[in-house]
């Protein structure tokens, strides 16, 4: 049996290693003088994007499941979420921290350092999409006061 909780928090993780990773690349786009390494790094970028997007399905697709298994005894898989809780509450608020940052540095690129960027954003809102996607699974919401 799949431990799903261990899973969510599995892709929780991957999400914020994720936007470091896209945190990393707007740096170098920012900092960039060549316009090769400028160009591979709005790729990357885009591809951290996507992929924040896709672990954030993955998140919500376990917690569906951690739904429809609960109260089947042994199986439940719930009984053992207490053991990841702890973590999981670390992982969430830095994400929520994470996620701020990384839309700040996004707003601040300049349409020349980012115009492919801003252009995927504006087309396919992926970030906003991944947001909504975690607040409806209970791991993302920034109107909590900490």
């Amino acid at each position: 049996m799949a431990d799903y909780a261990k899973r969510q928090l599995k892709a929780l993780d991957r999400i914020a290693k994720k936007i470091a990773d896209a945190e990393g690349h707007l740096t170098k786009i920012e900092d960039s003088i060549d316009n090769k390494k400028h160009r591979t790094a709005q790729h990357e970028t885009i591809k951290d994007i996507k992929s924040i997007l896709k672990h954030a399905r993955k998140v919500d697709k376990d917690a569906d499941k951690l739904e429809q298994r609960a109260g089947e005894g042994h199986k439940d898989p719930a009984e053992n979420h207490y053991i990841y809780m702890e973590d999981e509450e670390g992982v969430v608020k830095d994400l929520e921290k994470a996620f701020d940052d990384l839309e700040d540095k996004l707003n601040q690129l300049t349409d020349t350092e980012g115009d492919k960027v801003k252009a995927f954003r504006a087309e396919h809102h992926y970030l906003e999409k991944a947001k909504e996607i975690l607040k409806k699974a209970g791991k993302y919401n920034p109107d909590d006061e900490n």
